[in-house]
């Protein structure tokens, strides 16, 4: 840190950069049978991502984030720019936010909980936010073929292609839900739209 001049952007730079962090999480039957417990770091260890992250996410990969730094916060949880902007007010908190355990604001808290409750998967299916942003996303792969869009689907919210497998069962989903539809406007992106939306 003094070789830098203090300045911690070198300091993430390295740490980001560094074989440790950029290790995947798949598992080695070798390499567990030595380390079990991964004390010696082979690979990623898996976590749960926080609130704002998973808000985040979703609306980078459908497209619609507001990169916009800087400015007041808001309490509208139908803004576009990152969660850090949310205000806390002790008497309006944003639902979607402490589903996923964000921290209380009242107390000073040295760890967020990490719980795993049914309203989180009905949060994905029914939330007017989710349906919107999973619309947005379809709307912007809707112009490519089945496998094309699954794979940009995938890239952009996985970061990662999807399998053989999943490419042949997503396509039969779109297939599917395209017929489903019926004489609805564009069956096509909508059945994409719950493909986005699944995937979430």
């Amino acid at each position: 840190m003094i070789e830098i001049g203090w300045k911690l952007k070198a300091l993430h730079r390295e740490i980001l950069l560094s074989a440790t962090w950029l290790q995947s999480q798949t598992p080695s039957p070798a390499k567990a049978a030595v380390d079990p417990e991964n004390r010696w770091f082979w690979r990623f260890p898996t976590h749960r991502l926080e609130a704002e992250i998973i808000r985040d996410a979703m609306l980078a990969a459908s497209g619609q984030l507001d990169p916009r730094m800087f400015g007041p916060g808001t309490l509208d949880p139908g803004h576009r720019r990152r969660s850090i902007y949310f205000m806390i007010k002790r008497s309006r908190l944003v639902p979607m936010m402490q589903i996923f355990d964000q921290p209380e604001p009242l107390t000073s808290q040295g760890r967020r909980p990490s719980t795993t409750i049914a309203p989180q998967a009905l949060l994905f299916m029914n939330n007017p936010h989710v349906i919107d942003w999973a619309a947005g996303f379809a709307e912007s792969v809707d112009g490519q073929t089945i496998d094309d869009a699954i794979r940009e689907i995938y890239l952009r919210a996985l970061g990662r292609h999807p399998s053989p497998q999943e490419l042949v069962e997503n396509r039969g989903f779109v297939e599917q839900q395209t017929a489903s539809y019926g004489d609805a406007k564009n069956p096509r992106r909508l059945a994409l739209a719950d493909l986005c939306q699944a995937v979430f």
